[in-house]
């Protein structure tokens, strides 16, 4: 986030702020991105003080931002029509050659719910990953997962790689969130 609000400054780009005691610029990202997790196409929304279009938008703060991170596009969106996320596609990666078992992946998706246990304040808390997990396609090198945010909550892909069978040990592949996807999107 200070990446974006330095970059913003920056570029000059009239950016709402927020009031208070301490005002900062009005800017979001829809779903925070895990601990360990990489991102390759992430959502960032900001409240500007004027209209500005989006391709000038994104080239001005193109320009200030840091090598590695680049704007794939950007567009308009009212303020009345700001969405929640709708689901969110993962990439795993597994480093160990035959770590995949496409029977236990097929029986997975055929359970109706899937509990595992969270931790929340110290003690153990279950939580039903199954209905936000729309699909797993298996890859030559790992999966493909798409979760969908529930009004619970949603699945971690750590949690659905442990309940598929693996170890849920995170030196045995890497994940990558490949795409967000918000209700107002097509």
């Amino acid at each position: 986030m200070k990446v974006f609000e330095r970059a913003i400054r920056r570029a000059s780009i009239p950016v709402a702020m927020s009031k208070g005691f301490n005002p900062h610029p009005k800017l979001s990202i829809p779903v925070a991105l895990s601990v360990g997790i990489a991102g390759k196409d992430e959502v960032l929304e900001l409240e500007l003080l004027e209209s500005m279009p989006p391709e000038i938008l994104t080239e001005r703060l193109g320009h200030q931002l840091p090598q590695g991170i680049c704007i794939l596009s950007g567009e308009t969106i009212p303020t009345s029509l700001r969405s929640p996320v709708r689901d969110v596609l993962y990439s795993v990666v597994f480093k160990e050659p035959g770590f995949l078992n496409p029977v236990k992946i097929g029986e997975f998706l055929q359970q109706s719910s899937v509990i595992v246990n969270r931790i929340k304040d110290g003690y153990p808390k279950p939580f039903d990953i199954r209905p936000s997990v729309q699909a797993i396609t298996v890859k030559p090198d790992g999966l493909l997962m798409s979760i969908k945010m529930e009004t619970e909550g949603m699945a971690r892909p750590e949690e659905v790689i442990h309940s598929i069978g693996g170890t849920g040990e995170k030196t045995l592949f890497e994940i990558t969130r490949i795409k967000v996807n918000l209700s107002s999107s097509a």
